[in-house]
């Protein structure tokens, strides 16, 4: 297991989740990207993707479940507000809030980080 995993597994188990924010400096960048309405389908979304469901397919799955289009393909500005890692029914999910340009609305993107079964870790090691 990568060093870089191993800590950021480890700490998700000893650390509560912090957001950590970014300067309201940052300046908008060029975006082409899946975003959701919220963290829990966005979470949704990268779960559905993860066990090999094409894009447009898990967006119209988490669209269906939700009652409204929630997710979607996003061309434009947005600046990253919010960065966080969860961990949700047995998995590690990277999460991201951008900032829209264009009418300051947040939305969430989320990526499966790797699967999270609990520390197995020898003494010593």
């Amino acid at each position: 297991m990568p060093t870089t995993l191993t800590l950021a597994v480890m700490a998700s188990l000893f650390l509560p989740v912090q957001a950590v924010r970014q300067p309201p400096t940052a300046p908008p960048q060029k975006l082409n990207a899946v975003l959701c309405k919220s963290e829990v389908q966005a979470i949704a979304l990268a779960r559905s993707m993860a066990s090999g469901k094409t894009e447009p397919i898990a967006i119209n799955a988490v669209n269906k479940a939700a009652g409204a289009e929630v997710c979607g393909r996003y061309i434009g500005y947005a600046a990253v507000e919010v960065e966080k890692t969860t961990n949700d029914h047995g998995g590690l999910f990277m999460l991201a809030g951008l900032r829209f340009a264009e009418d300051a609305a947040l939305a969430w993107t989320a990526s499966w980080f790797a699967p999270f079964e609990g520390a197995n870790l020898e003494r010593g090691a």
